[in-house]
């Protein structure tokens, strides 16, 4: 999914903004995306006074609000009515599912609400909780719309994630995935698509795992791509040969020492994310999300290898391999006194030389 990043705006529309007060204009696109703005005029044109009727937008406020939009060319107006632009149609109604839509911009208003008094977060180390809301998960076991919407804008982002990945791994001597934390199904389904011989489970909570099975049973993969509910912070269950975490949130020693006592011998640990880089600037949209109180933490990739191998795995390695995410294998070692051939490695990616750490080193 391609991003609607500052470079793809027109130069003149932000060449008049003060980066003090960016956060107006952000605040702006977020309000005309939770009120489906874009959707709405997706393939027409309408005057003011309809959308203030169509999207309940007070009669004083829709005709500055839409003329800003169009001043920063996401609309065009012509004899005083709106519609998208090119821009517009392709950033905010092709590249983004319905589920995206909704949800993404509700995350963005809670990121909003947690940097008033910045300042004081920053002097005191805790992020500030607006309103005493459960997170993200307990909300999903209680809503099953907001379960869908964050799931399925997990599915949608992640696809070049999942093909990549699919490509990247050889699993051509595996037989099981376990996919933790494994949401939508995305990465189970690209693995089983690729891997005819390949099974899968996705363990996560039971509201999750109910739209994981209608994904698989869409892409005709119900019978090799499986679900299970529970907690993915528990003990995993036995019986596969490869266990998977991507895009969970920050990996504890916890989730490791757990996917190295499910795994036989020989068997592989499979690591997906936006890691930080190893001097820590790097992804900026990942590390600025942490004053907002993502759940990611601040991990470098270095750290990642670093807690693979203290877990007791063996020939860690992160490669870059799709854009900004980076994948990181390493292998459960042979029980004692016993010979067993090398482990398949992941194929090699040709765009960067992987980061390898032994253990026992720095």
């Amino acid at each position: 999914m391609e991003r609607p990043t500052l470079d793809k705006f027109p130069k003149s529309a932000l060449a008049q903004i003060d980066v003090q007060k960016a956060f107006i204009v952000s605040r702006l696109v977020i309000a005309a995306e939770r009120l489906q703005l874009f959707r709405v005029l997706h393939g027409k044109r309408l005057p003011a006074d309809a959308l203030s009727r169509l999207l309940r937008i007070h009669p004083t406020l829709v005709a500055p609000f839409l003329n800003a939009l169009a001043g920063l060319g996401l609309l065009r107006k012509e004899n005083s009515a709106y519609g998208n632009t090119p821009f517009a149609e392709k950033y905010f109604v092709k590249e983004r599912s319905i589920y995206w839509t909704r949800q993404f911009s509700s995350e963005c208003v809670a990121g909003y609400e947690r940097l008033i008094d910045f300042e004081k977060t920053l002097r005191s180390g805790r992020t500030r909780r607006p309103q005493a809301t459960p997170g993200y998960v307990e909300r999903m076991k209680r809503d099953p719309r907001e379960a869908e919407d964050f799931t399925q804008m997990l599915f949608h982002l992640h696809e070049g994630d999942a093909e990549a990945l699919a490509a990247y791994l050889d699993l051509a001597k595996r037989h099981a995935v376990l996919d933790v934390g494994g949401g939508s199904g995305v990465m189970s389904i690209a693995l089983a698509k690729k891997n005819p011989h390949l099974t899968a489970c996705i363990l996560d909570i039971a509201a999750v795992c109910q739209i994981a099975a209608r994904n698989a049973r869409r892409a005709g993969l119900s019978r090799r791509v499986h679900t299970q509910a529970g907690d993915i912070r528990q003990p995993l269950p036995p019986g596969y040969d490869v266990v998977l975490f991507c895009d969970i949130g920050a990996v504890t020693s916890r989730h490791l020492r757990n996917a190295y006592r499910c795994l036989p011998p020989g068997g592989m640990l499979a690591l997906a994310d936006r890691y930080l880089a190893d001097d820590g600037t790097r992804p900026l949209d990942r590390l600025i999300e942490h004053f907002t109180g993502s759940s990611f933490g601040l991990a470098t990739r270095r750290d990642v290898v670093e807690a693979v191998n203290a877990a007791g795995f063996q020939s860690a390695r992160a490669q870059n391999v799709y854009q900004e995410v980076w994948y990181i294998t390493a292998i459960k070692p042979p029980a004692p006194g016993v010979r067993r051939n090398p482990a398949p490695s992941p194929r090699p990616a040709p765009r960067s030389a992987p980061l390898r750490a032994e253990p026992g080193t720095e």
